[in-house]
């Protein structure tokens, strides 16, 4: 006759799977994110030196057009901020941003 799993055997099992998804997610998240910065280190390269608030601007834009998906080229980075949905405000931001922008070597 074959005995059932006990409930703590089903428990240990689900919170080894919890720590592993945990730490997997946690991995993931991260090399998103330094893939991303990665792409606007492309276009400014001090950005983190850059004011968090022009920092942030630029990082929600490259999350929203998912410039981890784009060649790490100024032209392909920029396109890709410049093709998310903006207000008149946020275009000029980003205008003025790139306007302080290394120029391209």
């Amino acid at each position: 006759m074959n005995k059932s799993p006990s409930l703590l055997s089903l428990f240990a099992a689900l919170a080894a799977l919890a720590v592993f998804g945990f730490f997997g997610a946690k991995y993931m998240l991260s090399s998103h994110s330094e893939s991303t910065m990665d792409q606007l280190r492309v276009v400014w390269p001090a950005i983190a030196t850059m004011p968090e608030p022009e920092r942030a601007f630029l990082v929600e834009l490259a999350l929203t057009c998912n410039v981890v998906t784009r060649q790490p080229v100024r032209a392909e980075v920029v396109d890709c901020l410049r093709s998310v949905e903006m207000n008149a405000a946020a275009t000029e931001r980003l205008d003025r941003l790139l306007a302080q922008a290394p120029a391209p070597r």
